[in-house]
């Protein structure tokens, strides 16, 4: 069962929580949502009205508008940026006063196999913790919504080059160049047993 979660930030607020069941997400849909999902598979179909309804529940009377590349871009709202992830189970939404991203993932799936797509052997070697694959993947996620740009390699162009543990055990500090100049800090939480969020500014 995941578990809701809140994180307040200096400049934003990241929320987690269970996706609903079908019913119940319909039921909270605008009429704008519901058009937005016409057509949309029903695992697809669940997810994109599940970070609407918690988008709605956090900031009522925002809207909702997409650029050519796909990102959500939020308008009304005393926020000025958006970023949205989910999984089999969950959804995130991040708000915030600066360009942001956020990524929440299952920490059971197999990221080995596809790791040497997304880390140098450097990256792989910077923790020893179980879900530390996991945790990088959602890293180059966040950092890739963050940069808002087509075409980003996951490797090439984003390196993670710290790892710190927090004090509190269940979180971590990171830090990562992004096209080879700019140093962005993310921080990474095991919130449940289950998944990894990374969230960054």
């Amino acid at each position: 069962m995941v578990s809701d979660c809140r994180f307040k930030l200096q400049e934003g607020v990241v929320v987690v929580e269970p996706i609903a069941d079908m019913a119940t997400l319909e039921q909270g849909a605008s009429e704008d949502d519901l058009i937005s999902v016409e057509g949309f598979a029903h695992a697809r179909r669940a997810e994109r009205l599940a970070w609407r309804l918690l988008l709605h529940k956090m900031a009522p009377a925002a809207e909702v508008e997409y650029l050519p590349s796909g990102k959500p871009v939020i308008k009304n709202s005393k926020y000025k940026y958006l970023s949205v992830s989910h999984c089999a189970d969950c959804v995130a939404v991040m708000l915030s006063q600066r360009p942001c991203g956020v990524d929440v993932e299952r920490v059971e799936r197999n990221y080995a196999r596809i790791a040497g797509r997304y880390l140098s052997v450097e990256e792989l070697s910077l923790c020893d913790d179980k879900h530390w694959m996991a945790m990088a993947w959602c890293a180059k996620e966040a950092l890739y919504k963050k940069a808002g740009r087509i075409g980003v390699d996951f490797k090439r162009d984003m390196q993670i080059v710290a790892v710190e543990r927090a004090d509190d055990g269940s979180s971590w500090h990171l830090r990562a160049v992004v096209f080879g100049e700019q140093t962005v800090e993310l921080h990474a939480v095991n919130f449940d047993a289950e998944h990894v969020i990374v969230y960054t500014l």
